[in-house]
């Protein structure tokens, strides 16, 4: 296949299917990874779409709407356990966390259940059943409305229970990171329960692989002033995470962060 035609085919199957895996287009037009990822690239450059650590995703998708969880939890993998890593080591000696919703919150969900003891507090339904395999963890889910997909509670009896809670750390998910933006999200209903949780909790995390970063989703969370800090993986580069940080914002990943 001439590469003009691979490519012509990538731009398609990223229009259908909104976000995909390099190892996915590997396998769907029989050439190696490092075709896909060098295609990617070109891509990328031209504007045809928008490559992101692990795939690409429709270049719409960025400012509008963000793929589906079974899209997500092909994309970033490894950026997402070493940001799970971190976290774990941050709730090391704590006796109540809260995890958020997502892929990258299910992450961090695997990488606490063998060795946290105390209690979570999740709107996930995901996180909860990855966490319901260990009997050292006490776990608490908000009534409210689910969302398919990400099986996620929201709704103002969510509000309502989180705000008679005190995490003493949370691991927030993020649809976006910019400077100017702030902390940013794609899903309108599920805002309230992140602010409430900001207020309530000793420190908080946002989780955001370095795909996110000088991103915008539509819905404005908080300033990254709000933040503890930004937990990211190695991969964002060393300028980007120096901009933040002459900003005032603490970037940590597998290079910087400590227990």
């Amino acid at each position: 296949m001439l590469a003009a035609t691979r490519r012509e085919r990538i731009v398609d199957l990223v229009s259908a299917r909104r976000s995909i895996s390099s190892d996915e287009l590997a396998d769907q037009l029989a050439v190696s990874v490092e075709t896909v990822r060098r295609d990617l690239t070109a891509l990328h450059e031209g504007g045809q779409l928008t490559r992101v650590r692990g795939g690409a995703i429709h270049s719409e998708v960025r400012a509008s709407s963000e793929p589906s969880f079974r899209d997500r939890t092909r994309i970033a993998v490894g950026e997402k356990n070493a940001i799970a890593e971190i976290a774990a080591q941050l709730a090391e000696g704590l006796s109540t966390i809260f995890i958020d919703i997502g892929t990258t919150s299910t992450a961090v969900a695997r990488a606490l259940v063998d060795s946290f003891a105390g209690t979570v507090i999740t709107p996930s339904m995901r996180v909860a059943e990855v966490l319901g395999t260990s009997e050292d963890i006490d776990i608490f889910i908000p009534g409210g409305k689910i969302r398919a997909g990400d099986m996620s509670v929201s709704g103002s009896t969510a509000c309502e229970f989180l705000e008679s809670v005190n995490p003493d750390i949370a691991f927030l998910g993020t649809g976006g990171i910019d400077l100017d933006a702030g902390f940013t999200d794609f899903e309108l209903q599920e805002i309230d329960i992140k602010r409430t949780v900001l207020r309530n909790s000793r420190r908080s995390f946002a989780l955001a692989d370095s795909s996110k970063f000088s991103v915008r989703a539509p819905f404005k969370v908080c300033d990254l002033s709000d933040l503890a800090g930004i937990i990211t993986d190695p991969e964002l580069p060393s300028a980007e995470q120096e901009r933040y940080i002459a900003n005032g914002v603490e970037v940590l990943n597998s290079n910087t962060a400590s227990a």
